[in-house]
């Protein structure tokens, strides 16, 4: 289902896509939220909901621990950093978006190359692409070299560089406001979905097409049309 776009003018299927993984690809909001709680736990804080998550997280991620109470002057912000990372990995909620496969699967068949760009530590992202069976749709996989999940927008320079596309039909699918600010990074198109790790409500401020999940990314080129 599309959530807000405009249905009177087609959009040409992408000439590249550039996904992003935690939220997008990867059903995985339940796993981030149960490794922030062992977290809050740890400290007697209060624990935060999926929904109070998806209305307060952003980027770079230590505002959002700031913002739950997490006093980082006074912790070893690495040894946290890796402490959830540890328990995000082997959190058992984790799974591909039923939409995942099949949307890769048919953007591959249409002969439109894609590449992955995230937060997510590298080494950890591509364990996860293998241990998935999907790395091999993507061209290339971008991601941080540390756990802090910094801004991605050095990132993105650094992949559209190597990728040497032009980026006018160039599409990002992410599922924060911070996507859409990494596409005007590199002046390409932003799709955001719902089902990630911001809520809809976030995600509308962009002015840019907000749909509900992955599943509905094929359905989106050649049918609808942004609402900017």
């Amino acid at each position: 289902m599309i959530a807000s776009i405009k249905k009177d003018t087609a959009v040409p299927p992408p000439d590249y896509i550039v996904w992003d993984w935690n939220g997008t690809l990867q059903d995985d909001v339940q796993a981030a939220v149960n490794g922030i709680n062992m977290l809050l736990q740890q400290r007697n804080m209060p624990f935060v909901s999926v929904k109070q998550h998806r209305e307060k997280f952003t980027f770079p991620v230590s505002d959002y621990y700031r913002e739950l109470g997490f006093k980082l002057e006074d912790e070893n912000w690495d040894e946290m950093a890796h402490q959830f990372i540890d328990a995000f990995a082997n959190d058992p909620s984790i799974r591909l978006f039923s939409g995942t496969v099949p949307t890769l699967t048919h953007f591959k068949k249409q002969g439109i190359e894609m590449s992955i760009l995230s937060a997510c530590r590298e080494d950890v992202l591509e364990d996860a692409l293998d241990r998935n069976g999907i790395r091999s749709f993507f061209k290339s996989v971008k991601g941080q070299s540390n756990a802090s999940a910094e801004s991605k927008k050095m990132l993105a320079v650094e992949l559209f560089n190597d990728l040497n596309v032009d980026t006018e039909n160039v599409w990002i699918v992410g599922d924060t406001t911070h996507d859409k600010e990494v596409a005007d990074e590199v002046g390409c198109n932003c799709i955001l979905v719902t089902s990630g790790y911001q809520s809809y409500s976030r995600l509308i401020q962009c002015n840019c097409p907000v749909i509900e999940s992955v599943a509905d990314v094929p359905s989106f080129f050649g049918t609808f049309a942004p609402n900017n």
